[in-house]
């Protein structure tokens, strides 16, 4: 079952890894399972061919930048590279991305401990983790945390390796622990890449504006990012093999019943 799990969800990233994949600031933003991002080289750029091919594309586009966005879960992580394919300028140490996740999706106009964001400059090797609290709320700040254990946020400038443009550019690979937000199928999303050439904040949804750095919109203005083939959250072994026993008992007993009534 869970082989065929796996199959299936490689076949939804196919079809849903098309070049035509886009992002309104309607719709969610997809993620799927994918046992090859163990084979994520984290480097801060896109370094061999197939690296990030088995995710989940989501092309985010504004009149003028164009931030390609790959997502996938395995195991214990979810794993997401942006890259802001026409930002041509290359500003190190400023240059910034940010991801961040709502644990509970509870649209909040407040951060609440289950808000949590992460970034990383241009050019470095170590991001930061933010999370929201309540304890004053009548502000919507959130505070910096000790990054967790197998947390990586890293930024490089790309090379001829990246799939969508061999122009240098920034490029950002984010590894972050499921843990720490709890298992679910949908969390709250938020995106944002800041141009420092253009001093300029891009962000998804598209209604969720960002002046600075410490300007991070509540949770209510972000969007969704959804798991539609249910692999996120992923099983345990053990709760596994319970689940497929208990079906397979139902199932024995469906097909009995239909004999003794035949």
């Amino acid at each position: 079952m869970y082989f065929k799990l796996i199959i299936f969800s490689l076949l939804f990233t196919i079809i849903f890894s098309s070049e035509d994949t886009f992002a309104s600031s309607t719709e969610p933003i997809l993620i799927t399972i994918s046992p090859d991002m163990e084979k994520v080289i984290f480097d801060g750029k896109w370094t061999f061919l197939t690296e990030w091919k088995p995710s989940s594309l989501t092309k985010v586009s504004f009149d003028d930048k164009q931030i390609i966005l790959r997502t996938a879960h395995f195991e214990n992580f979810i794993y997401i590279f942006v890259d802001p394919v026409n930002d041509l300028t290359l500003d190190e140490k400023m240059d910034e991305a940010t991801i961040c996740l709502d644990g509970k999706n509870n649209k909040s106009e407040i951060p609440d401990t289950n808000d949590f964001c992460f970034s990383v400059l241009l050019g470095n090797n170590e991001g930061s983790v933010f999370q929201g609290n309540l304890i004053d709320e009548s502000t919507a700040s959130m505070h910096k945390i000790s990054n967790p254990d197998g947390f990586i946020a890293i930024s490089n400038v790309s090379d001829e390796n990246d799939r969508y443009t061999k122009k240098p550019h920034p490029s950002y690979e984010f590894k972050i622990p499921i843990e720490l937000l709890e298992r679910s199928d949908n969390y709250g999303f938020y995106l944002s890449v800041y141009d420092a050439s253009l001093d300029k904040f891009y962000s998804w949804p598209e209604n969720s504006t960002r002046e600075n750095s410490s300007d991070i919109p509540p949770p209510s203005e972000w969007g969704d990012i959804i798991s539609p083939d249910k692999s996120l959250p992923e099983l345990s072994f053990p709760i596994l093999i319970f689940t497929i026993l208990i079906f397979t008992i139902i199932l024995v007993q469906s097909k009995t019943k239909i004999g003794i009534f035949r």
